[in-house]
């Protein structure tokens, strides 16, 4: 893996022509703001950027991503990855350019280090906050909407600022966008505080089917035909798992998902006493310091029993 500073990242993207931004399967907010950040910031400069069209996760970040999808036949002539830790993560139809990737702009510790240059800071809270210093270091000045973006890549992956990895340096950042343009009291509202019908109803079924393998582990499993029964859609799944860590004296939360295909998502939760990264690289996941996923094949309860002795081994 070859590293480069934030220096160096600018460097980089200063000297290139006809940039594609790409982000991670299934885009989350950190993903979908640093991405559209990063492309507005680069226009900014004169510059021809795009992202690899790549649907949202949640349709509330749309807004973010869709309007700035490279046309058909755009041939990129440097690729830059936001918050993409390795090529299983390229979403369909780009794997291909995970091995031309240029730079790669990423604050995962598992990074596997597919790009020509990587700036990665591990203890970053966001790949938004990269992001945010690397257009400083361009030069651009931020307008409201890149810095609506990046306050959704640094709020939706801190949880609201208050995850173990949020530093000082992340709250700076978020002081510095902080109301530039954009109602930022209305953007947290709609992030962390509104919830449909059916999300509630999710909750519900989750908080009366939750366990207690030990008293400081909680485990949710949610299958798909609860799913349907509460009428959610993937919109309502925005954070979800942060429920395991709800219950008092709780430490570590294992959330385990049925998709579509049969497949199931494991997401572990911790307070950072352990690295959940490290525990679902066991199983072909990975992820942050605290949080961690997984998409796996399998029954739920073998899938569960993988994973807390996995955990339990490291705690």
């Amino acid at each position: 893996m070859l590293l480069c500073n934030i220096d160096q990242a600018a460097a980089l993207l200063r000297q290139a022509e006809d940039i594609l931004i790409v982000t991670h399967i299934r885009p989350d907010g950190d993903a979908a703001g640093s991405g559209c950040a990063l492309c507005l910031g680069l226009r900014a400069m004169g510059k021809r950027a795009f992202l690899a069209e790549n649907p949202p996760s949640m349709g509330r970040y749309e807004k973010y991503m869709t309007p700035y999808f490279a046309p058909a036949g755009f041939v990129p002539g440097f690729i830059a990855a936001v918050d993409t830790p390795g090529p299983g993560q390229y979403p369909p139809g780009w794997e291909h350019l995970a091995e031309r990737t240029d730079l790669a702009i990423d604050h995962h510790g598992t990074n596997s280090g597919y790009a020509k240059a990587t700036l990665l800071e591990g203890d970053s809270a966001a790949a938004g906050e990269l992001v945010c210093l690397v257009l400083e270091k361009l030069g651009v000045s931020l307008s409201p909407a890149m810095a609506e973006a990046l306050y959704v890549a640094l709020a939706t992956d801190t949880n609201g600022f208050r995850t173990a990895d949020t530093t000082a340096r992340t709250l700076y950042i978020a002081s510095r966008l902080y109301g530039r343009g954009f109602d930022t009291a209305a953007l947290m509202r709609a992030l962390f505080e509104t919830k449909t019908a059916a999300r509630l109803r999710l909750e519900a079924f989750l908080f009366g089917s939750m366990r207690f393998p030990r008293q400081d582990i909680c485990v949710m499993t949610l299958p798909l035909d609860a799913i349907r029964r509460c009428g959610a859609g993937e919109d309502d799944m925005d954070k979800i798992s942060l429920l395991t860590m709800t219950p008092e004296g709780v430490r570590y939360g294992l959330f385990l998902r049925e998709m579509e295909d049969g497949t199931w998502k494991l997401s572990l939760r911790t307070d950072g006493s352990v690295n959940a990264g490290d525990i679902l690289r066991t199983v072909g996941g990975g992820g942050h310091g605290g949080a961690a996923g997984a998409v796996l094949p399998g029954r739920p309860e073998a899938l569960e029993e993988t994973v807390l002795a996995a955990l339990t081994a490291a705690i």
